[in-house]
């Protein structure tokens, strides 16, 4: 399943050419993950609450056409691995009437608490069953 996130392009996001940093786009990606965790009904305020955490362990960024100010873009993200110590996302930025999208990337986290590796699937099973119901 992919889930979509709109965001409205900020001013203090652009370079002096008006056009988006290279640096927000991860951010933006940050933003969706939370969108999509409170959609399965799971928000950061849950796990941060369980001091739980998705830590990212590795990002692949793919930049291609630039976004300007202003502009209001869609991110759109979807997981596309869920296990119970690690889950994966594709992330897909796109401008209106755009034919492909301006940037792509990917993500893999691991559950971590109190610093140490942690299993989702052992400990929050209806949790680990919703984030896997955005994947089937």
């Amino acid at each position: 399943m992919t889930f979509e996130t709109k965001i409205d392009v900020r001013y203090p996001d652009c370079d002096s050419m008006g056009i988006v940093h290279h640096a927000v786009y991860p951010i933006w990606y940050e933003m969706a993950r939370m969108d999509f965790f409170a959609k399965c009904g799971y928000s950061y305020e849950y796990t941060h609450a369980r001091g739980i955490d998705p830590a990212m362990v590795h990002l692949e960024l793919d930049y291609g056409a630039p976004v300007s100010y202003p502009a209001s873009v869609s991110v759109r993200i979807t997981p596309t691995l869920c296990e119970g110590k690690k889950l994966a996302f594709r992330y897909e930025v796109w401008t209106e009437g755009a034919s492909k999208p301006n940037a792509s990337a990917s993500s893999l986290h691991i559950w971590v608490k109190d610093g140490k590796s942690y299993s989702l699937e052992q400990e929050l099973p209806e949790m680990f069953a919703a984030l896997r119901a955005g994947i089937d």
